[in-house]
């Protein structure tokens, strides 16, 4: 089985007899069923996902609590979130490290002022 990447490159990828047979009996299984559609559908989906996880840590989406963090750092701070920070966790994390002792110390400064001190 191969990956195609473009018209000129693709990867292999290493499946064993088994996992081969078993792949083929299910597509066929899909296509005689008429459930083939569904079949790609779930296939593409799982491969996405997969492929997402094989990527370098700083190529991943932010998480949700990273968005949600950054995201009060900027409103809090008057500040852009740049939309790289937005799309990769490497630059999501470079933005959360530069300003969250900003935001902590703007918080800080918060309490002391409803506190009176």
């Amino acid at each position: 089985m191969r990956l195609v990447l473009d018209d000129d490159s693709g990867i292999s990828l290493p499946l064993n007899d088994v996992v081969r047979e078993a792949w083929l009996l299910q597509y066929n299984r899909a296509a005689h069923t008429g459930a083939i559609d569904g079949f790609r559908e779930r296939l593409a989906s799982c491969f996405a996902t997969s492929l997402a996880e094989c990527l370098d840590t700083d190529l991943k989406p932010p998480t949700d609590a990273q968005i949600q963090y950054a995201t009060s750092i900027a409103r809090e701070l008057g500040i852009a979130l740049p939309s790289e920070a937005l799309r990769f966790r490497g630059p999501m994390g470079e933005f959360i490290d530069r300003f969250a002792e900003a935001l902590r110390q703007k918080r800080r400064g918060y309490l002391k002022d409803e506190q009176g001190t």
